[in-house]
This record gives C-alpha cells, sequence and structure tokens, in this order.
C-alpha cells in the first residue's frame, strides 16, 4: 500500500470512530497506541492526524498531541448554518440544467456536517458517508 494511501486509510477509520463517538469529543489521542494497532510507524497515524485537524474533527493541544474537538454552542450554530447554506445551494446548482460540478460544495456540505455530528449525542448518531452528502428528511434529496 502506497503511504498516501495508508495515511488515507487510517483517515477514514479515524473519521469513523469519532463519529460514531467511539473517541467521544474532548479525548486524547495516542499516535502510538494507534500506530501499534494498525500495526504501521507513527508518521501515517500523525499525518492522518494532521488531515482530521485540517477537517475540524481533531484539535491540536500545545505540547500535549490531539484531541477529538469539542465544541462550542457558537460553533454548532455555524455548523448548522453552514449546513443549511450549502444544502439550498446543491438543490439550486441542481436545478440548473448545466450548472457546473457540485463536488467541491458536496465536499464542504461533508465537513460541516461532521462537525455537526461531533455535537450529537452518541445515541443520536447516525452513520455518515463523508465523501456524499447525506439524504435526510429535513435536506433536500441530493443526486450525484
Amino acid at each position: 500500500m502506497q503511504p498516501h494511501s495508508l495515511c488515507i486509510a487510517i483517515a477514514e477509520k479515524l473519521r469513523t470512530r469519532i463519529l460514531n463517538h467511539q473517541m467521544p469529543p474532548g479525548s486524547d489521542i495516542n499516535d502510538g497506541a494507534l500506530a501499534r494497532e494498525f500495526g504501521v510507524s507513527r508518521t501515517p497515524v500523525r499525518e492522518a492526524m494532521k488531515l482530521l485537524c485540517h477537517e475540524g474533527l481533531l484539535t491540536a493541544q500545545p505540547r500535549r498531541g490531539m484531541s477529538v474537538t469539542r465544541l462550542t454552542p457558537a460553533q454548532v450554530a455555524e455548523a448548522q448554518q453552514l449546513c443549511s447554506l450549502l444544502a439550498s445551494h446543491l438543490a439550486q446548482l441542481q436545478r440548473q440544467p448545466s450548472a457546473a460540478s457540485t463536488g467541491l460544495t458536496r465536499q464542504l456540505y461533508g465537513v460541516a456536517h461532521a462537525r455537526l455530528q461531533l455535537a450529537r449525542e452518541p445515541d443520536a448518531c447516525m452513520p455518515l458517508n463523508f465523501s456524499t452528502t447525506p439524504s435526510a428528511p429535513a435536506q433536500p434529496a441530493l443526486a450525484d
């Protein structure tokens, strides 16, 4: 497996754990333990953690490593508003016969939706396919 692919695969596994609250908000991430668990060196684990940090799912703690992001009420409200705006924009694009690609907007929606997943109670978590827009009754159905 290519190093870049390994990093992506580890990031996907960690993302799933975080969004399913197997790694709850505020919990510290031990890169050494994860490296042993995945049978890899710390380097791809750290690269995966950096990706998740850029997505807002992990937060870097100076001199302490990284932890799962704990959202403030203001951050939750911002993510809800962003999801709503992006869903409306995607629905508008789909109504246009010559609409440009919606890939970037879908990806941004996925990031905003994942941040909202952090704020949900563990029992309320629903599976999230990060690469596509989830369809829910409150959101417009979005075709690929």
